[in-house]
């Protein structure tokens, strides 16, 4: 189906035409969500307005920062949206990591280092996306979500809720002074956010044929706390991964973001329990307390039963 498509072409086609071609594709989870149209072009889909334009501005951001991007092309608006991108010739990591020998793990280590660093240099006083400040990061999801742009005592007290929550058996027997304290606060950096692409996972690192790393899906970028770039690089599937290949990738995370171990450790707690327990929250949004910050208003009677 791809012979169809004329990349001269591009510019001159209407969105109806783009978006009937990429429907006739076939689609991989290999291909991470992107769709191969051509030798030259990826494209890739949302369903939400919002969505499509925190990846473009967050991929547009990272260029101005000189790191090097997918240049997008064209969106396209139709049922769903879609921009249309450089195809990056290379090979992601998470097939490239088996075969690399220790030297060029730490050349890239120390390059992928160098970007980290240039997002970092962008600090923000507010969390979220770079448009709208919408809280997108999976260790901020539970129901009720964060209020867009949440300062760092939103974004301290939905951590430490979950860090200490026990069971929605404790939150019920609470008392209102109970649930305005939290009892052992462990988040508590009073720092500036800092850009971050949020999914440095194997996956969305690609060796070009220079040896330059070139970083894709960013669908996830935004302003977190720095350790959320070190937690993010191991949110991936470790099938088939030898514990040597785990041990050189942890040493290349260290590099590239520093080491938060710990809390990557916490984070990995948290999102599993609200995961688990995704209305957790509940008992302390109705006392007020000192997590009861949401990005959608809590309604008693909508949880009542």
């Amino acid at each position: 189906m791809q012979s169809n498509f004329d990349d001269a072409k591009l510019l001159s086609y209407t969105d109806s035409d783009l978006i009937n071609h990429l429907k006739s594709l076939p689609w991989t989870i290999d291909d991470g969500g992107a769709i191969p149209i051509s030798n030259n072009y990826f494209a890739k889909g949302y369903a939400r307005k919002e969505e499509i334009e925190d990846a473009v501005s967050a991929m547009k951001f990272a260029s101005q920062l000189g790191i090097c991007v997918p240049r997008i092309h064209r969106i396209v608006r139709g049922a769903g949206f879609y921009y249309i991108m450089d195809r990056i010739p290379g090979t992601t990591l998470d097939k490239a990591w088996h075969e690399l020998g220790w030297i060029e793990s730490l050349r890239l280590a120390f390059q992928l280092r160098r970007i980290v660093h240039r997002l970092r240099s962008v600090e923000s006083t507010s969390s979220g996306t770079l448009p709208a400040g919408e809280c997108t990061s999976y260790f901020l999801d539970d129901h009720y979500g964060l209020p867009l742009r949440a300062n760092c005592h939103h974004v301290n007290a939905f951590l430490n809720f979950w860090i200490n929550f026990a069971g929605f058996g404790q939150e019920v027997k609470k008392t209102p002074a109970e649930h305005a304290v939290c009892p052992r606060p462990v988040f508590t950096s009073s720092r500036p956010f800092v850009f971050t692409h949020h999914d440095l996972a194997p996956r969305n690192i690609i060796l070009d044929p220079e040896g330059q790393l070139q970083i894709i899906d960013w669908d996830l970028a935004g302003f977190y706390p720095e350790c959320f770039e070190y937690a993010g690089m191991h949110n991936f599937l470790t099938r088939g991964w030898t514990k040597f290949a785990l041990w050189r990738w942890k040493l290349f995370a260290w590099i590239a973001c520093g080491l938060y171990d710990k809390e990557f450790k916490w984070l990995h707690s948290i999102r599993c329990r609200f995961t688990r327990f995704t209305l957790g929250r509940r008992f302390n949004l109705r006392a007020g307390g000192y997590a009861a910050i949401s990005e959608r208003p809590y309604i008693e009677k909508s949880h009542s039963g």
